[in-house]
């Protein structure tokens, strides 16, 4: 028998920004779904998915499918007791999001959220799960009235669909018009004593002549206005769970911080966007109803959708500094710098020992063929996050500023492959699609991929300017002591990046730089200054392992 072992690179940087980051905390008190679509396990992912992080409290366990449930049972009075009490002893929580209840377990809610002083009680989204997407009943008159007289009136919103709305009130009435649908808005809050409602629209799609579309409406009971969310109908049987996927969603993003308008904005779309990918993960004889698509990337933060136009009617306030707030005195470059978190990696990345024997000649060649192939690749992954960046950038003059970038960045490449093929023989052109990515370069793409998956605008410009600035100040730093001949490989590199064009990329990125602070909170900010010092140590350690490399 052989053995092999594999190290595994563990934590690898890219993950430096999640290390003890301080997620929001949500806490489900919920059914289970034993086929995984609705229920705690619809919440858990949806919570996960919004960079939350989810606590549980099982109201009662089902065997059920996305077509029916075919049995219920409780969890003891006692247990769901014990179970509130050590979680909110012991965890933080920002949010509680309720789902399938019993009588017992709304009566301990209620008296545990009472018992606790104001400022340490968590928010109450209420998902009344009455009525389930598939037109099941979960509830009784008896669940009704306890949710009605213990539970709604502590809650900062319910959700009802429907046909929940028509339990809550009492009566069924007729829905033909968006004016109805708002007046059954203000019926349910004050049937419920509850200032804001959210009722979801999915069962009545509307027809514009043009296409179908649903909406669901927001009651605001201290403004006496209803908000309407107008979205496409997707005409699909992908729609188990997705009361329960919503009020999450929606739980997350207040945990996260946004007001009630941007929350529920953001749980729409997120529900939206997993009706239409869908999962095909039902036997086929269930033809009538299957779970929607959880685990989707959200690809656009809610943090840029805020700053849309679509956001316009919703008294949308963005948190914002003004110039001369800008850390360092209005040049926030020289505030990165100069930052405890940064200084020591931005010092050891611009007076590095590899840029120090380039400039004197004295790195072996086959430790700067290693670094212009690695460097060659990672100019790759280098263009394409300047790409997203372009995606996510707020103005077509950002976009195409990026888009400028990644011109210059392919005209470097082009310097990188001329120095492999003259200084080094290069001469095969599938040689350059060929080349071994080292640990160094994986790890700093890794980081990328991260902060370009997940990252907003601002979070990728602070991951792109370590690169574009440190390279400038490095040569800078070298520039009177290089002592190669003028004709050497090693002299043309250090002079592209003491260049007029180059030290005129580097102006603009400070501006650049100043541009991003004026856009975000000071929380933001502090979370740009971590990058910054992420991708500086990674640049540091690229740089490392060309000077440490030996040809095997």
């Amino acid at each position: 028998m052989t053995m092999t072992t594999i190290k595994i690179n563990t934590p690898p940087p890219y993950l430096t920004l999640a290390r003890d980051e301080h997620l929001p905390v949500v806490m489900s008190v919920a059914g289970t779904d034993s086929s995984g679509g609705a229920g705690i396990e619809a919440d858990v992912k949806t919570i996960t998915a919004h960079r939350c992080y989810a606590m549980t409290c099982v109201t009662a366990l089902t065997a059920q499918t996305p077509a029916e449930v075919f049995k219920v049972h409780p969890t003891p009075k006692e247990f769901v007791q014990k179970v509130l009490d050590v979680n909110l002893q012991d965890m933080e929580c920002h949010v509680i999001k309720t789902g399938m209840l019993t009588v017992d377990a709304v009566n301990v809610l209620s008296s545990k959220l009472r018992s606790l002083p104001a400022e340490e009680r968590p928010k109450l989204v209420v998902d009344p799960v009455l009525v389930a997407t598939s037109g099941c009943a979960l509830g009784g008159s008896d669940l009704v009235k306890a949710i009605k007289e213990e539970l709604t009136p502590l809650a900062d919103l319910l959700t009802p669909n429907i046909p929940e709305c028509f339990e809550l009130v009492g009566q069924k009435s007729k829905i033909a018009s968006m004016t109805q649908l708002c007046e059954l808005a203000e019926k349910v809050s004050n049937a419920t004593s509850c200032s804001n409602v959210l009722v979801k629209g999915g069962h009545i799609p509307w027809d514009d002549e043009q296409r179908k579309y649903i909406t669901d409406v927001l009651y605001v009971g201290s403004e006496s206005k209803c908000i309407v969310y107008k979205g496409n109908y997707i005409d699909t049987t992908h729609t188990h769970g997705t009361g329960c996927t919503l009020a999450s969603a929606i739980s997350s993003n207040l945990a996260r911080g946004f007001s009630l308008g941007q929350a529920v904005y953001g749980g729409i779309e997120y529900v939206q966007n997993g009706i239409s990918i869908g999962c095909e993960v039902v036997k086929s004889h269930i033809t009538n109803n299957g779970p929607i698509n959880h685990v989707y990337a959200i690809e656009i933060p809610l943090e840029k959708m805020v700053q849309d136009e679509c956001f316009n009617a919703h008294d949308i306030v963005t948190k914002s500094v003004t110039l001369d707030q800008i850390p360092g005195e209005g040049d926030f470059f020289q505030y990165l710098i100069n930052h405890p978190k940064v200084k020591p990696h931005w010092e050891s990345y611009v007076h590095h020992d590899f840029v120090k024997q380039v400039a004197q000649g004295t790195l072996k060649r086959e430790k700067f063929r290693f670094f212009i192939e690695q460097d060659y690749a990672y100019l790759i992954d280098y263009a394409r996050v300047h790409c997203i960046a372009g995606s996510k950038a707020p103005t077509l003059e950002d976009i195409e500023k990026e888009l400028n970038i990644v011109g210059s960045v392919r005209n470097e490449m082009g310097q990188h492959e001329k120095r492999l093929v003259e200084e080094f023989g290069v001469k095969d052109k599938e040689y350059f699609q060929k080349i071994q990515r080292g640990p160094a370069l994986n790890n700093y793409s890794r980081y990328f991929n991260d902060i370009a998956r997940r990252g907003n605008w601002q979070e990728l410009v602070a991951s792109l300017s370590p690169c574009l600035m440190g390279y400038g100040y490095a040569l800078i730093n070298q520039k009177k002591f290089i002592t190669v001949e003028e004709d050497d490989v090693y002299y043309e590199w250090c002079q592209t990046y003491l260049s007029v064009w180059y030290q005129d990329a580097m102006a603009r990125g400070k501006e650049l730089l100043n541009q991003i602070a004026l856009t975000g909170s000071k929380a933001e900010l502090d979370t740009l200054v971590t990058i910054f010092a992420d991708v500086c140590e990674l640049e540091t350690k690229f740089w490392d392992a060309a000077v440490n490399y030996t040809s095997n």
